[in-house]
C-alpha cells in the first residue's frame, strides 16, 4: 500500500509541474449591440472612423495602448449593408492573409464588432508567440445561450437577412499582446469597435492539476478508509468463529 502511494504522490507531482493552459471565455452581447458592456473593465475602444486604409496603427481612444498592423492589410471602407457600427462612420474588413495587431501593452480582454459573419471569421489570441485560443466567430455564436433571429441582417438600417451580425467578448485569465483577424478562404472578415480593457479581477478557472491533485487525494482517503473498514469487519468475524478465548493462567 505504501509503494502504490508514493507511486500516486510521484505522479501529483509530475502533474503539479506541468504549466496551466490559459482560459479564454468568449461571449456574445444581445443582438444589436455593438459595444462592450461587461462589468468590471476598462474598455478602450478604436472604432475605425479616422483610421487609414490598411490600418497600420490603431488608435484605442482614451487609452495609451496602440496596435500597430504587422502582417496582413485591412481594408478601410465607409458604412454600409456588410459593416458600420451605428450605421455611420467607417469599418475594417480582412481579405487574403490574416492581419496581425500587435499591442504596445498586454490586455486580457478583447472585442469587436463582427458583421457579415460567414464560416471563415476567425479571431486568435496570442501572449508573444504562445497561441491562448483561436475562435470561429459563426459557429461560435451559433452555439451561444439565446442565439436567434435577433442576430440575422444587420441592426443598423436593415439588409443582408442570410448573414449574422454580434458583439463578441474574450476574457482571458493569462495576458495576451497580440491579435490575429483571420480570413480563412473566400469572402471577407468586416468588424468595427476593437476593443481592449483589463481587469483587477481576472477570469480564474480550475487549473488540471489541482483537480487531479484533489481527485487522487480524495481516491488516497477512501482507499485507506475502506482498509481500515475491511480489517475491522475481519476481526469481528474471526471473533465470532473463534469464539471468546480463555486467559492463561
Amino acid at each position: 500500500m505504501i509503494g502504490k502511494a508514493v507511486i500516486a504522490l510521484a505522479a501529483i507531482a509530475g502533474l503539479a509541474a506541468m504549466p496551466a493552459r490559459a482560459a479564454v471565455l468568449v461571449s456574445v452581447n444581445a443582438g444589436g449591440s455593438a459595444t462592450a458592456n461587461l462589468p468590471g473593465y476598462n474598455f478602450s475602444v478604436a472604432n475605425l472612423d479616422n483610421a487609414a486604409n490598411g490600418l497600420s496603427t490603431v488608435s484605442f481612444a482614451g487609452s495609451s495602448i496602440t496596435g500597430t498592423t504587422t502582417s496582413g492589410f485591412v481594408n478601410i471602407g465607409n458604412a454600409n449593408v456588410y459593416g458600420g457600427a451605428g450605421g455611420t462612420g467607417m469599418f475594417g474588413t480582412v481579405n487574403g492573409d490574416p492581419a496581425t495587431i500587435q499591442l504596445s501593452q498586454s490586455v486580457n480582454y478583447f472585442g469587436l464588432w463582427g458583421s457579415a459573419l460567414d464560416g471563415n471569421n476567425t479571431v486568435a489570441l496570442y501572449d508573444g508567440d504562445n497561441l491562448l485560443g483561436s475562435f470561429a466567430l459563426q459557429s461560435t455564436l451559433q452555439n451561444a445561450p439565446g442565439f436567434g433571429s435577433a442576430y440575422a441582417g444587420n441592426p443598423f438600417g436593415g439588409g443582408n437577412g442570410g448573414e449574422l451580425y454580434a458583439f463578441f467578448n474574450f476574457q482571458s485569465d493569462s495576458a495576451f499582446n497580440r491579435v490575429q483577424l483571420i480570413q480563412n478562404g473566400g469572402g471577407g472578415f468586416e468588424f468595427d469597435n476593437l476593443t481592449v480593457g483589463t481587469s483587477s479581477v481576472p477570469i480564474t478557472a480550475p487549473e488540471p492539476a489541482t483537480w487531479a491533485m484533489m481527485l487522487v487525494g480524495f481516491g488516497l482517503i477512501g482507499a485507506l478508509l475502506r482498509n481500515r473498514a475491511r480489517g475491522s469487519t475481519y476481526q469481528a468475524a474471526r471473533a465470532l468463529t473463534n469464539g471468546p478465548t480463555t486467559p492463561r493462567a
